[in-house]
């Protein structure tokens, strides 16, 4: 070994020096194993010089007993040692005939090692020692140690070996004292390599080797504790290329193929993506991706590997910090397998460190002291933005992924649906879809697939898959997080059921073309590079209580194959200064990946005037109008505020409006409809109702109006009878009372006496 002539490493392995003639007949290594085989063949008659000079020198205890206690002679062998020169302290041994042929053997052994080694790498076999030595710059003692290390888990002699070299037989691995002896010849030589045990050297850095855990050793002097050659390491050196078992749960290996090219990326984001490749080809660096669930992160991540012709480990974060793993150590056996799978590495799920709760701050500084790139290129996504820690010693990056723009998506539509071999009927427009839905691309492909087994439970097994397919599969890859913040509306009505006067029925016509036709505008067009803010749709339906509003805005939804949210005011308004600003964010920020339609009712509650500041709480709840108002203009989705009364609305507000549209009372023509449209065609009314009555007669809302016709409903079922003209008149007495009216004569004329018969 290191420091003896024709020991282990005292002829370096490089091909760089002067090949011998004789090399070139030399019979290389059929692989890693053999070559593993000698260097362990050659360790044996290491130990074996080792033992006889611990037996000169009467360091070993003889007897049956040796190992379990320490005789007279042993102690008085250690008093006459002296750390003198070699000529002095081990010339003696040095001159017994056993040791003399061992040195010879061991000196023939080296140089027929080395020249089968040379002859390997002329032929291009890969030996993982060497290999390994040179992938964590271990000096040719760190090489060493670790082979000595990595003996026992190959060949159980070695435990025994151990044992009798360190004279007790409770030790069956190596100590670095055991390690020391047999790298150096002196003191001075052994205390210069004593260094490679430091926990910040290779060896405990990588981890290549570690110290046991058992009991005896934790009291223990360094030099007298045992050593155990990683489990991924063994592996590693007899070619096994699996991960690490610690890290399986939450990594897996992939072998990408496709490049950048391959990926729809906006065009600055590809450039600066192809510069990082050619910049950081051959040095470290850590790169963030941030952005939302499907933006192609992951496959970014995936074509930088192509890039560079290396495989990709892929770790998610989340899982790994739901293990008993400790954070710091996933990370450093992470960037260890990284190396030995001459691999990129990419880290998802990492929003688990973006907070400031100190739990998230102790990972972050787990994160920079551990994530150590060592000629490969790390990548750490998460969905929010983040600042990269400060204490990395290496160049950090960071990349925004958008969601794609109108033409991105129309693209993707168009090639996931043939990627995922989708048979779509002729009515499918995958630039409705796009316009409809700002979905990611890992979102298109998902929904692509989902769309097709929406498709396929109709039985036939080539069911083409239509529009409402892939409307409903756009729908349910949306961000669901929204549902936590409102109530989700499912659509029963259609545009029959809406009783409204004709310029109202246009007006919501016109908001239906302005969202299918937005990307028109904005895109084709070019007006979205004339405006910053303001590209979403926002829409005020104003009108007394059960004029249709809420119909309207469900109907809405359904006629553009959105999800309708209404917002439930108990829990956005808050008295504590700040919290109803935070919540309407979330809010925003939810409904902006939900590709929902925002429906505030009463909005008048939130989107009231400003008034004059006249104490503190006027002037927050100023600063929540001005907050609004920023939040409506950044949103690019449909907002819908319903009001009873338009002049409580504040006139930034109304100006901020695309569309407003009047919801007036009905008349009693339109009262009419209403009744006729209310009544199910399965519904028994008798012949005797008479509609056009209870329209002119009693001036009711369509709400009022539903409430009257369900009643008179319940009334016939419990008399066993079809509806008749009594059970409405006595619902329609039920809900004047409600508002405060009593029944009079007036109104009902000849059903009076029927509304006094029930009291």
């Amino acid at each position: 070994m290191v420091g003896r002539e024709g020991d282990i490493s005292s002829v370096a392995y490089g091909i760089e020096e002067e090949r011998r003639p004789e090399s070139q007949a030399i019979e290389p290594f059929n692989g890693g194993v053999e070559h593993l085989l000698a260097e362990l063949d050659r360790l044996r008659l290491l130990l074996h010089r080792e033992v006889l000079r611990l037996r000169a020198a009467s360091l070993l205890t003889e007897d049956q007993f040796r190992g379990l206690y320490v005789s007279d002679e042993q102690v008085d062998a250690i008093l006459r040692e002296r750390y003198s020169p070699p000529a002095q302290q081990n010339g003696a041994s040095e001159t017994q005939p056993g040791i003399m042929e061992l040195r010879h053997q061991i000196r023939a052994g080296n140089e027929r090692i080395v020249a089968r080694v040379r002859a390997s790498l002329l032929n291009r076999i890969t030996l993982p020692l060497l290999q390994l030595a040179e992938m964590f710059s271990l000096s040719t003692a760190e090489r060493d140690a670790l082979l000595v290390c990595v003996a026992p888990e190959i060949d159980l002699h070695f435990q025994i070996l151990y044992s009798y070299a360190q004279n007790d037989v409770t030790r069956k691995r190596p100590s670095p004292d055991l390690i020391l002896r047999l790298l150096g010849n002196t003191a001075e030589e052994r205390l210069g390599h004593r260094s490679m045990f430091s926990p910040d050297r290779t060896l405990f850095s990588a981890p290549l080797v570690r110290f046991t855990e058992d009991a005896q050793d934790r009291d223990s002097a360094l030099p007298a504790r045992s050593l155990k050659a990683e489990d991924r390491i063994v592996d590693f050196l007899l070619g096994r290329p699996v991960v690490d078992h610690r890290l399986r749960s939450f990594t897996t290996k992939v072998n990408p193929v496709r490049g950048l090219s391959d990926l729809h990326l906006p065009s600055r984001l590809s450039n600066e993506l192809e510069n990082a490749v050619h910049t950081f080809s051959s040095e470290s660096a850590v790169l963030f991706f941030q952005g939302p669930k499907g933006a192609g992160k992951r496959a970014a991540a995936a074509a930088l590997a192509a890039e560079l012709g290396r495989p990709l480990l892929i770790a998610d974060l989340g899982q790994a910090i739901a293990t008993d793993l400790p954070l710091a150590t996933a990370l450093s056996l992470l960037c260890r397998e990284a190396i030995l799978q001459q691999a990129n590495l990419h880290l998802a799920q990492a929003e688990s460190l973006l907070t400031d709760e100190p739990e998230h701050q102790r990972r972050r500084t787990a994160l920079a002291l551990n994530l150590v790139p060592h000629g490969s290129l790390i990548t750490v996504s998460t969905e929010s933005p983040w600042t990269a820690p400060a204490s990395f010693h290496c160049p950090c990056l960071t990349f925004d992924f958008p969601v794609p723009d109108f033409a991105q998506r129309v693209r993707l539509w168009q090639e996931l649906i043939e990627q995922t071999g989708c048979s779509r009927s002729s009515e499918v427009d995958t630039t409705e879809l796009a316009s409809k839905f700002a979905l990611t691309g890992g979102e298109i492909l998902a929904a692509c697939r989902e769309a097709k087994d929406r498709a396929a439970l109709r039985g036939a097994k080539c069911a083409a898959v239509t529009m409402l397919d892939f409307e409903a599969a756009a729908r349910s890859q949306s961000n669901q997080g929204l549902r936590r913040l409102a109530q989700k509306v499912t659509p029963v009505c259609d545009w029959t059921d809406l009783i409204l006067p004709p310029r109202a029925m246009q007006q919501l016509q016109e908001v239906c073309a302005a969202e299918k036709y937005r990307h028109v505008v904005y895109t084709q067009w070019g007006f979205d590079r004339r405006l910053a803010l303001g590209k979403g749709i926002n829409v005020l339906f104003c009108g007394p209580s059960g004029t249709g509003k809420t119909m309207a805005a469900s109907i809405l939804a359904q006629e553009l194959g959105l999800d309708l949210y209404k917002i439930d005011l108990s829990t956005v308004v808050s008295k504590y200064i700040g919290e109803t600003e935070k919540q309407l964010s979330q809010i925003f920020r939810e409904a902006q990946s939900s590709n929902a339609v925002l429906f505030f009712d009463e909005a008048d509650a939130l989107f009231g005037k400003r008034s004059e500041v006249k104490d503190a709480h006027d002037r927050y709840a100023n600063v929540e109008v001005a907050y609004l108002l920023q939040k409506m203009e950044e949103y690019e989705g449909i907002v819908i505020l319903a009001t009873n009364f338009r002049k409580n609305m504040d006139d930034a507000f109304t100006r901020r409006m695309h569309h407003i549209i009047e919801f007036l009372f009905p008349d009693a023509e339109y009262r009419e409809r209403i009744w006729r449209r209310l009544m199910p065609p399965d519904a028994p009314v008798a012949q005797d109702v008479d509609f056009g009555f209870l329209a002119r007669q009693f001036e009711l809302s369509g709400g009022h109006i539903r409430n009257v016709a369900v009643a008179a409903a319940f009334l016939a079922a419990e008399s066993g009878s079809p509806i008749r003209m009594e059970h409405f008149i006595l619902a329609t007495a039920r809900e004047l009372q409600k508002l405060g009216r009593l029944a009079s004569r007036a109104d009902f004329r000849e059903y009076y006496e029927l509304t006094r018969s029930r009291g």
